[in-house]
C-alpha cells in the first residue's frame, strides 16, 4: 500500500486573496517538505475555467486515493459561495469513509452566506461543521459563531500566521520621509476603500503633505472617479495589484496600514503590516480586534465612521513618534501571537490528535528565533 498522507485542499497558492497567502506561508514554513502532506488545488483565478477544471481534477485525484486508503486526513480551506460547495462535494467520500476532516473556515462573508441561505444550504453547512474532526476558526468571535450555528461542532481557533523573517525583521521601525497611509486589498465597499478616501480628504485639510497609496484590484474605475471627485489626485497613488518586491517597497514607505473593512476574518495584510512594524488603522470586526490592540498597536474605529477614521489617520500620520511606537508594539504582538512559531505547532498537534504519526515539520529556519525576539 502507498504511504498515507495528509491532503490539503485549497485554491492555487499563486493566486490572489487570503487563502492563497496562507498556503504560500505554509510552503515557506516547510509543511510540504517532508512528504507527510500533499497540496491538492481545487480552484485557481487564472481563467474562467479555474472554478471547474481544477475541481474536476481534484475529484478525479482525491476520491480514488480515499478509496485506496492513501489519505490519513483531509485539511480543507473553504470560503463562502462556490468554495464551500466544491469542498463539500470533494469531502463527501471522506465523511462516508470516516477519514478525519479538518475544515478551515475563511471568507469574511461566510456568516452572511449561512444567514441568507435556504434551509438546504444551512443544513449543508451544519452537516460539514458537525461531521468534521475539527473546524478551525480564525478568531474567537468566529468560533462562537460556529457553535451558535452547530453546537456539536468541535472548533479550535487557529490564527493566520506569517514568517517572522521579514525584510525589516526586528529592527526599529524606519519610516519614510513623507507621512503615508497604505491600503492593500480588494478595492470596494466591503473593504472600506471609499470611506478611506473620504476620511483622507479630511486629513489633507490639516496635514496637506500626507499621502495615501492604494494597492489591489476590484472597483478600480470607481476608485479613480472618487479620487477625481474629491480632488485627491495629487495626494493619492494607485499602485495596482503589487508583487512581493513592490509590496515591501510600499510598506517601507508607509507610516501606517489602513483597512477600514465592514466584514473580515483575520486579514493577512494586517499581519503583514504588524510583522513589518507598521501601525494599523482598522475596525473591530472579526479577528481584527484580537490582532490589533487599540491605542497600543493601532487605532480601531467602527465601520463607516468617517470622522473617526479621519482622526485616527491624523493621530498617527501627524506624529512620527506615535507611528514608530505603535509599529514597534505591533511587531511584538505579531511575534507573540501570529508568527509561525506561535501558531503552526498547534496545527501539528491537532494532526497528532487525529492519530497521525507522520506529520509535517517546520523548517529549521522557519521561526525559531521569533519567541525569543518577542521577549527581548
Amino acid at each position: 500500500m502507498s504511504k498515507q498522507q495528509i491532503w490539503m485542499l485549497s485554491t492555487a497558492p499563486a493566486g490572489k486573496g487570503g487563502i492563497a497567502t496562507v498556503i504560500r506561508q505554509y510552503q515557506q514554513a516547510g509543511l510540504f517538505d517532508n512528504g507527510a502532506m500533499r497540496l491538492l488545488v481545487s480552484h485557481h483565478d487564472r481563467s474562467k475555467w479555474g472554478r471547474v477544471l481544477p475541481f474536476l481534477r481534484a475529484c478525479w485525484t482525491l476520491w480514488p486515493a480515499l478509496c485506496l486508503g492513501r489519505v490519513s486526513l483531509v485539511h480543507a480551506h473553504t470560503s463562502h459561495g462556490g468554495s464551500f460547495w466544491r469542498k463539500l462535494i470533494l469531502l463527501a467520500p471522506a465523511f462516508l469513509l470516516r477519514v478525519p476532516v479538518v475544515v478551515h473556515l475563511h471568507g469574511s462573508d461566510f456568516e452572511s452566506f449561512h444567514a441568507d441561505g435556504s434551509r438546504w444550504r444551512q443544513s449543508c453547512i451544519r452537516f460539514m461543521l458537525r461531521r468534521s474532526f475539527r473546524v478551525l476558526a480564525l478568531s474567537t468571535e468566529w468560533r462562537q459563531w460556529v457553535l451558535r450555528v452547530e453546537p456539536n461542532a468541535r472548533v479550535d481557533v487557529l490564527f493566520n500566521s506569517l514568517s517572522s523573517a521579514t525584510e525589516q525583521g526586528a529592527d526599529a521601525p524606519v519610516l519614510g520621509a513623507v507621512p503615508t497611509a497604505l491600503f492593500l486589498g480588494r478595492i470596494g465597499d466591503r473593504k472600506g476603500t471609499f470611506d478611506l478616501l473620504q476620511a483622507f480628504a479630511r486629513v489633507l485639510e490639516r496635514l496637506p503633505e500626507a499621502r495615501l497609496v492604494i494597492g489591489g484590484d476590484g472597483e478600480v474605475d470607481k476608485l479613480h472617479a472618487e479620487v477625481a471627485r474629491l480632488g485627491l489626485a495629487a495626494s493619492v497613488e494607485f499602485a495596482g495589484w503589487v508583487n512581493t518586491e513592490r509590496k515591501e517597497q510600499l510598506f517601507h514607505q508607509a507610516w501606517l496600514f489602513a483597512l477600514p473593512s465592514y466584514h473580515e476574518g483575520l486579514p493577512m495584510a494586517i499581519l503583514e503590516a504588524m510583522a513589518r512594524s507598521r501601525a494599523v488603522v482598522s475596525c473591530p470586526i472579526g479577528g481584527i480586534a484580537e490582532a490589533v490592540q487599540a491605542e497600543l498597536t493601532g487605532l480601531l474605529r467602527s465601520p463607516g465612521d468617517i470622522p473617526g477614521l479621519a482622526q485616527a489617520l491624523l493621530t498617527i500620520l501627524g506624529d512620527r513618534q506615535c507611528a514608530e511606537r505603535m509599529g514597534a508594539e505591533g511587531r511584538k504582538a505579531f511575534l507573540a501571537k501570529f508568527s509561525h512559531q506561535a501558531n503552526l505547532p498547534k496545527l501539528l498537534a491537532l494532526y497528532r490528535q487525529a492519530g497521525l504519526r507522520d506529520v509535517p515539520e517546520l523548517s529549521a529556519s522557519s521561526d525559531h528565533s521569533a519567541l525569543a525576539e518577542s521577549k527581548a
